[in-house]
């Protein structure tokens, strides 16, 4: 039996208490005084999850002052390259120490828009086993007979873009991936506004990035509700700020993802400190921050009943150390180790 005691993520929010873990299960969640003492101290967490990642672009050398386009545009921009010409050994590395570093920083698993067809997707699964995997067809036109190889491994479908590809094809790889029961999922406004109604007709699980959406757009995303994954490092890199608020106000459950691992680490702690820092200079409520990182990310993928701690859950786990759980700034900061409860390592 094991205890964990500080500030509890609960669905009715944060409360102080403890934790106790039996059998690899939440058999107790308590206010008050911890029974005993805890193996660890802090904010207690589900894993997260990192809404979304490109995994095997850590190497890539960037230049400095490099546009989206010269950058990460299908199929000649400098990332795209890279992945071409390097080994299936040298992307499996980058990909497993990638993971290996989600994995010390609190996170369960990443949604990882995985270019490079089904063999792209079959080197993340051997890498990395439980990544969250959406691939990307390479064939220049619609072929359901590779749509279906890439779902055989990967848990979806991650577009680049309506501007970048076809809209025909898109959308029949679209229907494919909702009739099987995937993810469909794709980067929308990120450049430059793209068409939100031709977009929300694939039905899509989730949407990226929506920089340069209006407040019509966001509207309509929320209507149809449609989660956004923000990636704030990200466009801001490229001199762009997500409307983080705009997309609150606006109704749209909002997630955190920290993009091409040649930007950003993956680190949702110190993302969701950017994230926080430009929602606040909208005029936001600092405070969203905790459902950005911890509940919006697992609503991708999760039922509703495994987004908060409860008893009867599987005690994976993470404590994020803190010295003053009243002030955000300082605990996303804080740049201690989080202490991670899981019986079993992944990678």
């Amino acid at each position: 039996m094991d205890y964990l005691n500080g500030s509890i993520l609960t669905k009715d929010g944060f409360i102080e208490g403890y934790v106790c873990v039996e059998n690899n299960k939440i058999s107790e969640i308590g206010s008050g005084k911890c029974p005993e003492i805890p193996i660890a101290e802090g904010i207690i967490l589900p894993l997260m999850v990192n809404a979304h990642t490109h995994c095997a672009d850590s190497n890539v050398k960037i230049t400095p002052g490099m546009s989206i386009e010269e950058l990460v545009a299908p199929p000649n921009g400098l990332k795209h390259q890279y992945l071409k010409n390097a080994t299936d050994s040298e992307l499996k590395e980058s990909m497993k120490t990638y993971a290996k570093n989600s994995y010390a920083n609190g996170i369960e698993t990443f949604i990882d828009f995985r270019e490079g067809g089904e063999k792209g997707c079959r080197l993340l699964r051997e890498a990395v086993p439980d990544a969250t995997i959406l691939g990307r067809p390479v064939s220049p036109e619609y072929d359901s007979n590779e749509i279906d190889l890439i779902l055989k491994t990967a848990d979806g479908i991650g577009i680049s873009s309506i501007s970048d590809m076809d809209v025909n094809y898109i959308e029949n790889i679209a229907d494919q991936v909702r009739k099987a029961k995937k993810i469909f999922a794709i980067h929308v406004s990120e450049r430059i506004r793209e068409d939100i109604d031709t977009v929300l007709s694939m039905d899509p699980t989730f949407v990226v990035h929506m920089v340069e959406a209006t407040d019509s757009d966001l509207l309509k995303c929320a209507e149809a509700e449609v989660p956004v994954a923000v990636c704030t490092t990200s466009n801001m890199y490229f001199k762009k700020i997500p409307p983080i608020n705009r997309m609150i106000e606006c109704g749209i459950d909002v997630a955190i993802g920290t993009d091409n691992a040649m930007l950003c680490g993956p680190d949702l702690r110190s993302e969701a400190s950017v994230f926080s820092n430009v929602l606040v200079s909208q005029g936001g409520n600092s405070n969203y921050v905790w459902k950005a990182m911890i509940n919006n990310g697992r609503k991708l993928l999760y039922h509703q009943s495994k987004i908060y701690l409860k008893v009867g859950m599987d005690a994976n786990l993470s404590v994020m150390p803190c010295s003053n759980t009243h002030d955000l700034n300082n605990m996303l900061s804080d740049n201690r180790k989080i202490f991670r409860y899981e019986k079993t390592l992944k990678v």
